[in-house]
């Protein structure tokens, strides 16, 4: 004799769907949840100055005492593609765009002294950030390794620097890249100067 199922209720209907809702929405957070982890950026803060950037989660962090920060990309050739902050004092009572262009005449004077053939290819005032202004210079060098055990060509580089003044102090961003790998690296550089945020560290 056939054993008779139970009949279903209504209610053990409102149950079923209740659960496949419930998994559904816990696929929908998990997924949230993954897609915000994996966003591609991770972000890092100088304790000092309270300076916060956010930068590519697969880039490598390099210590520099001279820097508030440094980043490298290690997958973008023989030269690799970096990012630096440095920051600078702004003269007391000076225009801000008189004061930007100075801190970036210095810091071309500096490069010159530093790398073989460079040359300052532009200054000029930028975009306004947050209604304030900015100064931008381009210019270019040759990468020669110091290393005598490491035998590659020399490499042209393009580089760039941001200057920005923000409570009295002027924060230079500065995008280095080779030659081939510059108009790409631009406008994510940009993005990373954008997304800064200021204040808060340690005075």
């Amino acid at each position: 004799m056939a054993t008779k199922r139970p009949r279903r209720t209504p209610r053990d209907r409102w149950a079923d769907w209740a659960v496949i809702g419930t998994v559904a929405l816990a696929l929908l957070l998990g997924w949230g949840v993954k897609a915000l982890a994996g966003s591609g950026y991770t972000t890092y803060t100088d304790a000092a100055t309270g300076l916060t950037v956010r930068y590519p989660e697969r880039w490598l962090l390099l210590q520099d005492e001279n820097l508030l920060f440094q980043a490298i990309d290690p997958d973008s050739g023989e030269y690799k593609t970096t990012y630096q902050v440095a920051l600078w004092p702004a003269a007391a009572g000076e225009p801000i765009t008189a004061t930007l262009s100075q801190v970036l005449n210095n810091a071309s004077m500096a490069r010159a002294q530093q790398n073989t053939a460079y040359r300052l290819f532009d200054l000029m005032e930028g975009d306004l950030l947050d209604g304030l202004p900015t100064m931008e210079a381009t210019y270019v060098f040759v990468d020669e390794s110091d290393d005598l055990f490491t035998q590659h060509m020399p490499v042209v580089v393009l580089g760039m620097d941001i200057a920005l003044e923000r409570d009295g102090q002027v924060y230079v961003f500065t995008l280095l890249a080779a030659e081939d790998n510059f108009a790409a690296a631009e406008k994510p550089f940009r993005r990373f100067v954008k997304t800064a945020t200021y204040g808060g560290g340690e005075r």
